[in-house]
Protein backbone atom coordinates (compact mmCIF):
# COMPACT_ATOMS: atom_id res chain seq x y z
CA UNK A 1 0.00 0.00 0.00
CA UNK A 2 2.83 2.41 0.82
CA UNK A 3 4.27 2.00 -2.67
CA UNK A 4 0.97 2.83 -4.34
CA UNK A 5 0.61 5.93 -2.19
CA UNK A 6 4.11 7.06 -3.12
CA UNK A 7 3.32 6.50 -6.77
CA UNK A 8 0.27 8.77 -6.54
CA UNK A 9 2.36 11.48 -4.84
CA UNK A 10 5.01 11.24 -7.52
CA UNK A 11 2.82 11.55 -10.58
CA UNK A 12 0.28 14.19 -9.53
CA UNK A 13 1.55 17.80 -9.50
CA UNK A 14 0.15 20.28 -7.00
CA UNK A 15 0.26 22.86 -9.80
CA UNK A 16 0.39 22.47 -13.57
CA UNK A 17 -0.11 25.35 -15.99
CA UNK A 18 1.14 25.81 -19.51
CA UNK A 19 0.62 26.32 -23.19
CA UNK A 20 -0.94 23.12 -24.56
CA UNK A 21 0.37 23.93 -28.04
CA UNK A 22 3.95 23.42 -26.80
CA UNK A 23 5.44 20.35 -28.45
CA UNK A 24 8.74 18.52 -28.92
CA UNK A 25 9.78 20.67 -31.88
CA UNK A 26 10.07 23.66 -29.51
CA UNK A 27 12.39 21.94 -27.03
CA UNK A 28 15.72 22.87 -28.74
CA UNK A 29 14.62 26.53 -28.52
CA UNK A 30 13.85 26.43 -24.80
CA UNK A 31 15.51 26.31 -21.39
CA UNK A 32 14.29 23.91 -18.72
CA UNK A 33 14.67 25.25 -15.18
CA UNK A 34 14.45 22.82 -12.25
CA UNK A 35 14.33 23.51 -8.51
CA UNK A 36 14.85 20.63 -6.06
CA UNK A 37 14.82 20.44 -2.27
CA UNK A 38 13.74 18.08 0.50
CA UNK A 39 10.06 19.00 0.13
CA UNK A 40 9.48 19.72 -3.56
CA UNK A 41 10.42 19.43 -7.20
CA UNK A 42 9.51 22.35 -9.44
CA UNK A 43 10.25 23.13 -13.03
CA UNK A 44 9.39 25.69 -15.66
CA UNK A 45 10.09 26.09 -19.36
CA UNK A 46 11.29 29.39 -20.84
CA UNK A 47 11.28 30.10 -24.56
CA UNK A 48 14.68 31.71 -25.10
CA UNK A 49 13.75 33.76 -28.17
CA UNK A 50 11.53 36.14 -26.21
CA UNK A 51 12.35 35.05 -22.60
CA UNK A 52 8.77 33.89 -22.05
CA UNK A 53 7.80 31.39 -19.37
CA UNK A 54 5.36 29.01 -21.09
CA UNK A 55 5.05 26.09 -18.63
CA UNK A 56 5.19 25.53 -14.86
CA UNK A 57 4.84 22.40 -12.73
CA UNK A 58 5.13 22.02 -8.96
CA UNK A 59 5.35 18.74 -7.03
CA UNK A 60 5.29 19.30 -3.27
CA UNK A 61 5.45 16.69 -0.51
CA UNK A 62 3.88 16.79 2.94
CA UNK A 63 6.96 15.56 4.78
CA UNK A 64 10.71 16.14 4.58
CA UNK A 65 12.23 13.50 2.29
CA UNK A 66 15.77 12.18 2.31
CA UNK A 67 17.95 12.47 -0.84
CA UNK A 68 17.11 8.93 -1.99
CA UNK A 69 13.35 9.53 -1.66
CA UNK A 70 13.62 12.80 -3.59
CA UNK A 71 15.74 11.02 -6.19
CA UNK A 72 13.04 8.40 -6.77
CA UNK A 73 10.45 11.12 -7.27
CA UNK A 74 12.76 13.09 -9.51
CA UNK A 75 13.20 10.07 -11.78
CA UNK A 76 9.45 9.43 -11.71
CA UNK A 77 8.57 12.99 -12.71
CA UNK A 78 10.95 13.20 -15.64
CA UNK A 79 11.08 9.65 -16.99
CA UNK A 80 7.29 9.48 -16.82
CA UNK A 81 7.00 12.81 -18.61
CA UNK A 82 8.02 11.84 -22.13
CA UNK A 83 8.15 15.38 -23.49
CA UNK A 84 10.28 16.78 -20.65
CA UNK A 85 12.59 13.76 -20.81
CA UNK A 86 13.99 15.00 -24.10
CA UNK A 87 17.78 15.15 -24.30
CA UNK A 88 17.74 18.17 -26.60
CA UNK A 89 16.84 21.16 -24.44
CA UNK A 90 18.89 24.22 -25.35
CA UNK A 91 19.80 24.64 -21.66
CA UNK A 92 18.95 22.89 -18.41
CA UNK A 93 19.46 25.02 -15.29
CA UNK A 94 19.12 23.25 -11.97
CA UNK A 95 18.72 25.05 -8.66
CA UNK A 96 19.54 23.10 -5.50
CA UNK A 97 17.89 24.35 -2.31
CA UNK A 98 19.87 23.21 0.72
CA UNK A 99 21.63 24.41 3.87
CA UNK A 100 25.06 23.68 2.40
CA UNK A 101 26.38 26.80 0.66
CA UNK A 102 29.00 29.50 1.11
CA UNK A 103 29.73 32.70 -0.81
CA UNK A 104 33.48 33.16 -1.33
CA UNK A 105 34.87 36.43 -2.77
CA UNK A 106 36.67 35.95 -6.08
CA UNK A 107 39.79 37.63 -4.68
CA UNK A 108 40.44 34.75 -2.27
CA UNK A 109 38.69 31.86 -4.03
CA UNK A 110 40.81 28.83 -4.90
CA UNK A 111 39.19 26.01 -6.85
CA UNK A 112 40.96 23.23 -4.95
CA UNK A 113 39.75 24.65 -1.65
CA UNK A 114 36.03 24.54 -2.52
CA UNK A 115 35.33 21.51 -0.25
CA UNK A 116 37.17 23.23 2.61
CA UNK A 117 35.09 26.42 2.27
CA UNK A 118 31.91 24.39 2.46
CA UNK A 119 33.16 22.26 5.37
CA UNK A 120 33.96 25.45 7.29
CA UNK A 121 30.46 26.83 6.64
CA UNK A 122 28.83 23.54 7.68
CA UNK A 123 31.02 23.03 10.72
CA UNK A 124 31.86 19.49 9.59
CA UNK A 125 33.28 17.71 6.52
CA UNK A 126 31.15 17.45 3.41
CA UNK A 127 29.55 13.96 3.33
CA UNK A 128 31.23 11.58 0.89
CA UNK A 129 27.96 11.06 -1.01
CA UNK A 130 27.74 14.79 -1.81
CA UNK A 131 29.42 16.44 -4.80
CA UNK A 132 30.85 19.92 -4.22
CA UNK A 133 30.11 22.45 -6.96
CA UNK A 134 30.53 26.18 -7.39
CA UNK A 135 29.63 28.88 -9.87
CA UNK A 136 30.38 32.53 -10.45
CA UNK A 137 28.04 35.33 -9.39
CA UNK A 138 29.34 38.28 -11.45
CA UNK A 139 27.14 40.92 -9.79
CA UNK A 140 28.51 39.92 -6.40
CA UNK A 141 32.13 39.22 -7.45
CA UNK A 142 31.96 35.91 -5.62
CA UNK A 143 31.70 32.16 -6.10
CA UNK A 144 28.74 30.32 -4.59
CA UNK A 145 30.07 27.00 -3.28
CA UNK A 146 27.51 24.29 -2.50
CA UNK A 147 26.93 20.57 -2.64
CA UNK A 148 24.43 18.29 -4.32
CA UNK A 149 23.77 14.60 -3.63
CA UNK A 150 25.99 12.62 -6.00
CA UNK A 151 23.07 10.45 -7.15
CA UNK A 152 21.09 13.56 -8.20
CA UNK A 153 24.07 14.99 -10.03
CA UNK A 154 24.93 11.79 -11.90
CA UNK A 155 21.35 11.16 -12.98
CA UNK A 156 20.78 14.71 -14.21
CA UNK A 157 24.05 14.76 -16.14
CA UNK A 158 23.12 11.49 -17.84
CA UNK A 159 19.45 12.25 -18.35
CA UNK A 160 19.99 15.69 -19.91
CA UNK A 161 23.34 14.78 -21.41
CA UNK A 162 22.84 16.57 -24.75
CA UNK A 163 21.92 19.90 -23.17
CA UNK A 164 24.01 22.68 -21.69
CA UNK A 165 23.59 21.91 -17.97
CA UNK A 166 24.28 24.37 -15.15
CA UNK A 167 23.85 23.77 -11.42
CA UNK A 168 23.18 26.60 -8.96
CA UNK A 169 22.44 26.94 -5.30
CA UNK A 170 19.00 28.52 -4.81
CA UNK A 171 20.55 31.49 -3.04
CA UNK A 172 22.09 32.60 -6.35
CA UNK A 173 18.78 33.22 -8.15
CA UNK A 174 17.42 34.78 -4.95
CA UNK A 175 20.38 37.18 -4.81
CA UNK A 176 20.15 38.07 -8.51
CA UNK A 177 16.40 38.58 -8.17
CA UNK A 178 16.86 40.78 -5.10
CA UNK A 179 19.49 42.96 -6.80
CA UNK A 180 17.33 43.45 -9.90
CA UNK A 181 14.30 44.21 -7.72
CA UNK A 182 16.40 46.70 -5.75
CA UNK A 183 17.19 48.55 -8.98
CA UNK A 184 13.52 48.58 -9.99
CA UNK A 185 12.33 49.94 -6.63
CA UNK A 186 15.08 52.58 -6.49
CA UNK A 187 15.54 52.18 -2.75
CA UNK A 188 18.72 52.81 -0.77
CA UNK A 189 18.34 49.68 1.36
CA UNK A 190 16.16 46.65 0.87
CA UNK A 191 15.39 43.38 2.63
CA UNK A 192 14.21 40.43 0.54
CA UNK A 193 12.79 37.44 2.44
CA UNK A 194 12.12 34.11 0.75
CA UNK A 195 9.81 31.93 2.85
CA UNK A 196 9.70 28.16 3.02
CA UNK A 197 8.15 25.88 5.60
CA UNK A 198 10.32 26.23 8.75
CA UNK A 199 13.01 28.25 6.90
CA UNK A 200 13.59 31.62 5.32
CA UNK A 201 16.41 33.09 3.24
CA UNK A 202 17.34 36.66 4.09
CA UNK A 203 18.95 38.88 1.45
CA UNK A 204 19.94 42.44 2.40
CA UNK A 205 21.08 44.90 -0.25
CA UNK A 206 22.30 48.48 -0.12
CA UNK A 207 22.86 50.77 -3.10
CA UNK A 208 22.32 47.72 -5.34
CA UNK A 209 25.13 45.81 -3.64
CA UNK A 210 24.77 42.57 -1.68
CA UNK A 211 25.33 43.10 2.05
CA UNK A 212 24.16 39.74 3.44
CA UNK A 213 22.64 36.44 2.37
CA UNK A 214 21.84 33.70 4.86
CA UNK A 215 19.30 30.95 5.46
CA UNK A 216 17.64 30.61 8.87
CA UNK A 217 15.42 28.06 10.55
CA UNK A 218 12.46 29.30 12.60
CA UNK A 219 9.48 27.76 14.35
CA UNK A 220 7.50 30.81 15.55
CA UNK A 221 6.71 34.11 13.88
CA UNK A 222 8.20 36.00 16.83
CA UNK A 223 11.47 34.15 16.25
CA UNK A 224 11.39 35.13 12.59
CA UNK A 225 10.95 38.82 13.44
CA UNK A 226 13.69 38.68 16.11
CA UNK A 227 16.25 37.16 13.72
CA UNK A 228 15.61 39.82 11.08
CA UNK A 229 15.60 42.71 13.57
CA UNK A 230 18.77 41.43 15.26
CA UNK A 231 20.54 41.10 11.90
CA UNK A 232 19.58 44.63 10.87
CA UNK A 233 20.72 45.95 14.24
CA UNK A 234 24.13 44.32 13.74
CA UNK A 235 24.38 46.20 10.43
CA UNK A 236 23.21 49.47 12.07
CA UNK A 237 20.12 49.54 9.82
CA UNK A 238 16.81 50.82 11.18
CA UNK A 239 13.64 48.78 10.41
CA UNK A 240 11.64 51.83 9.40
CA UNK A 241 14.15 52.79 6.71
CA UNK A 242 14.07 49.39 5.02
CA UNK A 243 11.92 48.37 2.07
CA UNK A 244 10.96 44.75 2.85
CA UNK A 245 9.69 42.43 0.13
CA UNK A 246 8.40 38.92 0.82
CA UNK A 247 8.58 35.98 -1.57
CA UNK A 248 7.93 32.25 -1.43
CA UNK A 249 5.35 30.55 0.78
CA UNK A 250 3.74 33.71 2.16
CA UNK A 251 0.66 35.85 1.63
CA UNK A 252 -0.80 38.97 3.30
CA UNK A 253 -3.05 36.88 5.58
CA UNK A 254 -0.18 34.76 6.95
CA UNK A 255 0.81 35.11 10.61
CA UNK A 256 4.41 35.78 9.58
CA UNK A 257 3.36 38.69 7.39
CA UNK A 258 1.17 40.15 10.15
CA UNK A 259 4.02 39.88 12.65
CA UNK A 260 6.53 41.57 10.34
CA UNK A 261 4.09 44.40 9.58
CA UNK A 262 4.36 45.42 13.26
CA UNK A 263 8.02 46.36 12.73
CA UNK A 264 8.30 47.20 9.05
CA UNK A 265 5.97 49.92 7.74
CA UNK A 266 7.36 49.47 4.23
CA UNK A 267 6.41 45.81 3.81
CA UNK A 268 4.91 44.17 0.74
CA UNK A 269 4.49 40.92 -1.17
CA UNK A 270 6.79 40.74 -4.18
CA UNK A 271 6.16 39.69 -7.77
CA UNK A 272 7.80 37.37 -10.25
CA UNK A 273 10.83 38.84 -12.06
CA UNK A 274 9.75 41.46 -14.58
CA UNK A 275 12.69 40.56 -16.85
CA UNK A 276 10.73 37.49 -17.91
CA UNK A 277 7.56 37.45 -19.93
CA UNK A 278 4.75 35.05 -19.00
CA UNK A 279 2.16 33.43 -21.19
CA UNK A 280 -1.47 33.75 -20.18
CA UNK A 281 -1.50 30.59 -18.07
CA UNK A 282 1.71 31.33 -16.18
CA UNK A 283 0.78 34.98 -15.65
CA UNK A 284 -2.11 33.85 -13.42
CA UNK A 285 0.27 32.13 -10.97
CA UNK A 286 1.38 34.17 -7.91
CA UNK A 287 4.85 35.09 -9.15
CA UNK A 288 6.29 35.67 -5.69
CA UNK A 289 5.90 31.96 -4.85
CA UNK A 290 8.15 30.95 -7.76
CA UNK A 291 10.64 33.80 -7.43
CA UNK A 292 13.58 31.42 -6.98
CA UNK A 293 12.60 29.12 -9.85
CA UNK A 294 11.95 31.96 -12.32
CA UNK A 295 15.22 33.68 -11.41
CA UNK A 296 17.10 30.41 -12.00
CA UNK A 297 16.71 31.24 -15.68
CA UNK A 298 18.08 34.76 -15.17
CA UNK A 299 21.28 33.98 -13.23
CA UNK A 300 23.14 33.45 -16.53
CA UNK A 301 20.94 35.51 -18.83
Amino acid sequence: MANSENQVIEIIPTLLVGDNSFDASSIPLCTLCIEVDERRIRFCIVRDENMECIWLEDYSFETVLNPNEIFERLKKVFTGHLLWSSHSWKNVRISINSHAFSLIPNLIFEEDSAPDYLAFALGNPVPKDEKVLYHDLPLVHAQNVFSVPQIWYDWMINHFGNSQITFYHLTSPLIIGALVSHLEHQQLRMVSIYFEKDYFTLVITESQQLILCNRFRFSKTQELAYIILFTLNQLNFLPEEMKVICYGEIDPSADAYTELSRFFPNLQIGNGPTTLKYNRQCADVPGHRYFGLFNTYLVSS
